[in-house]
């Protein structure tokens, strides 16, 4: 088994520090989590002028989950062939197509970490373990977020079978401003804030 052993001197004693291979494999992927999330940030940036870009660089930050979903949806691409620039505009451009559909907003919904009982946990996690029907008090308390990705969802279903607020007043729904890249996702995840603030 491989380890790392690294020596320090912190004021007067000498710390060593082991890691495992266990350890070592963490923190590498740790690592390269960071640096990918740092490429799709200034890829993002870069495509900020793209009406097709419905995400830009402070949504990274603003919903880990996205970062989450980049970083698979990179490891699923990868290739060796490929270099690493063209595999994170790949990445890019599928996020682009997916983006479009209610399930990639149903995935989120699933993928954010709520605290339950006072431990963070998957949603999935969290409902098979209360096994109640749909979500656990705890979890339905402290997952704002994750019923915000929900009703995303909702709004584009109902957008595309046609049953959304378009054209009733001669506006158009949310879902409809967010497809044609005029709509930013932040602008909807906090306007409960500023109904409460008002």
């Amino acid at each position: 088994m491989e380890e790392l052993t690294i020596e320090r001197l912190i004021g007067k004693d000498n710390i060593t520090i082991t890691l495992t291979e266990d350890e070592l494999e963490k923190a590498y992927r740790i690592k390269e989590k960071r640096y990918l999330d740092e490429d799709f940030a200034n890829a993002l940036a870069d495509a900020a002028q793209d009406p097709n870009t419905r995400f830009h660089t402070g949504h990274l930050e603003e919903f880990p989950e996205l970062t989450d979903w980049l970083c698979v949806c990179f490891e699923d691409f990868y290739d060796a062939n490929i270099s690493h620039n063209d595999l994170v505009e790949l990445t890019l451009n599928h996020l682009r197509h997916a983006s479009l559909k209610p399930e990639f907003f149903i995935s989120f919904s699933k993928a954010t970490a709520a605290v339950c009982m006072g431990t963070e946990k998957n949603v999935d996690e969290c409902e098979q373990n209360c096994g109640h029907y749909h979500r656990c008090s705890n979890i339905a308390e402290a997952n704002g977020r994750s019923r915000r990705w929900e009703t995303l969802a909702s709004l584009l279903s109902m957008h595309r079978s046609g049953s959304c607020t378009c054209n009733e007043d001669g506006t158009e729904c949310p879902a409809a401003k967010y497809l044609a890249g005029t709509w930013d996702i932040s602008g909807f995840f906090h306007s409960e804030d500023r109904k409460e603030a008002a």
